[in-house]
């Protein structure tokens, strides 16, 4: 059964929420990441200031499991908000698929990727490979594994995707991402569909250049979207966006900048009512939008070091439009040192903006609704 429709703010979380300085309201929408395998001092005092919802973390963070379990327990205690009524788990997360999108430190393995599982109907391998991810996770504090990848494979050439997804049509494809939610629900780990409204179609990677999937809406719904319906169905809590261009929905804006994609079609057509999460917005797919054109290496984020030099003035208009085309959530994939620039629009704009103001109070509400659904009677 899908998510139960967004709930009626209660004016207990609106006091708490306008009693909070601007930049920690900020913070509910940003999950930053980190520069390495420990906090610097920078990262510890705006960590503190901002106090993020959530972050993501990456090869570069985690060397061993000693390293990045005290990362991680750090990592916490410094964005933790004490003495609040309203207090929600706060979200650590990795992209871990198996195969060459793996995050998790060694000695674990990658693992082999979607698509051998899925052209072997191997649902028992997959299984013990998500079990073995879900073990190392809780043992190192992580609570949420950005996986499954939804995608459908309809371009071969398409190399960003590729192996990533379960297979080239929509009945595979949904039976196996179902199958991924529910070991990843059953085993209280939140998962992630990615990436909407579908990245299976197109022939360039949105980390290095703007996409484009030429399909039809009727295509769309009798194909790419199959899959997040049925996880929709099954109350998948997050869904990635896409940095794709889909002219048959929105000729101008990718998928995470469209009001169209994200509000039009994710949420009232298809019912979503989870939190959509935006891709990395340093992804170039995203600089392109904005007209500036980077070196293809600033947005690979794997294990290269935090670059202190690309230009990311876009950032704060990307973010601003990221929430209201319907994002809750802004993943940028660096460190919170170049990040804070995102805290601090949010926090300008809703100074300057009372509309967006109590928009972003009713986001931090279902933020906060969809992270304590199991607790929320006792909180309320």
């Amino acid at each position: 059964m899908s998510l139960t429709v967004r709930q009626t703010i209660p004016k207990k979380f609106e006091k708490f929420f306008y009693s909070l300085p601007l930049i920690e309201q900020a913070g509910f929408f940003l999950w930053p990441s980190l520069t390495a395998g420990e906090l610097n001092e920078e990262e510890i005092k705006l960590l503190k200031l901002i106090k993020p919802s959530g972050a993501i973390l990456f090869k570069r963070n985690m060397q061993s499991f000693s390293q990045s379990r005290y990362l991680i327990s750090n990592l916490k205690k410094n964005c933790s908000r004490k003495n609040s009524q309203f207090k929600m788990p706060f979200i650590v997360s990795i992209d871990e698929e198996g195969g060459r999108v793996s995050r998790l430190p060694p000695p674990f393995t990658r693992g082999k990727p979607a698509l051998e599982f899925a052209d072997q109907n191997d649902l028992e391998g997959l299984q013990g490979q998500i079990l073995h991810q879900v073990f190392i996770a809780k043992a190192l504090g992580i609570n949420c594994l950005l996986s499954p990848v939804a995608d459908i494979l309809s371009e071969p050439s398409n190399l960003v995707i590729g192996d990533r997804c379960f297979g080239r049509d929509a009945e595979k494809v949904t039976q196996f991402s179902s199958f991924v939610n529910k070991i990843l629900h059953d085993e209280n780990i939140y998962s992630c569909a990615k990436h909407f409204p579908g990245h299976g179609n197109t022939t360039t990677d949105s980390h290095k250049e703007l996409s484009v999937s030429d399909v039809s809406l009727s295509q769309l719904k009798n194909r790419e979207w199959i899959p997040f319906k049925k996880l929709i169905h099954d109350a998948v809590p997050f869904i990635i966006s896409a940095h794709v261009i889909v002219p048959s929905l929105d000729e101008k804006n990718p998928a995470t900048l469209s009001k169209i994609i994200l509000n039009k079609y994710l949420r009232k057509e298809l019912g979503f009512n989870g939190l959509i999460i935006s891709d990395d917005l340093r992804m170039n797919a995203i600089a392109e939008h904005y007209k500036l054109k980077r070196k293809i290496e600033s947005s690979i984020t794997e294990e290269n070091s935090v670059s202190l030099s690309e230009d990311d003035s876009f950032l704060k208009k990307a973010s601003i439009d990221a929430l209201n085309a319907g994002c809750d959530i802004l993943l940028s994939c660096q460190s919170i040192v170049r990040e804070a620039k995102i805290a601090h629009a949010i926090a300008d704009k809703m100074k300057a903006d009372k509309i967006f103001h109590k928009k972003m109070m009713e986001k931090a509400w279902n933020i906060f609704y969809i992270l304590t659904l199991k607790t929320m009677k006792k909180i309320i």
